[in-house]
């Protein structure tokens, strides 16, 4: 009985879901390919998924309070991770009108270019009614 209780307690403890798109650089280019995935986040567990890979990491703090909280006086987190091709540095921010968080991960050697974007929001943004692709 406990069992199924833990099952149904980690099946609904995803708080927000969104979009992610992962940024590609083409060899021999100066271009880069944006792959479309998703993003979930459990916690302060990040979770992007891409078709053939994904990315998981942890947040400095739980979203889930920034929520609740007041939304008038969010700060802006800015973080490192560590990658195979070495560090990224995130950049997340909290849009108070539409409920939601964007965030942004560039290679810490290049600031122009973002390896990675992301959003992901409560049930009760606006944005969860954007259709999922």
């Amino acid at each position: 009985m406990e069992q199924s209780t833990e099952n149904d307690t980690t099946t609904s403890s995803t708080q927000f879901d969104g979009f992610a798109t992962m940024y590609m650089r083409m060899p021999m280019s100066t271009t880069s390919l944006p792959i479309q995935g998703q993003c979930t986040v459990d916690d302060r567990r990040i979770t992007l998924k891409f078709p053939f890979t994904g990315i998981e990491f942890e947040l400095p703090s739980s979203p889930a309070a920034v929520i609740r909280g007041s939304a008038t006086s969010v700060p802006d987190l800015d973080f490192k991770i560590r990658g195979s091709r070495g560090d990224l540095l995130v950049s997340i921010a909290f849009v108070a009108e539409l409920r939601a968080f964007t965030g942004v991960g560039r290679q810490d050697d290049d600031n122009d270019l973002p390896v990675l974007s992301f959003c992901f929001f409560a049930p009760e943004s606006p944005l969860s009614r954007l259709p999922r692709i």
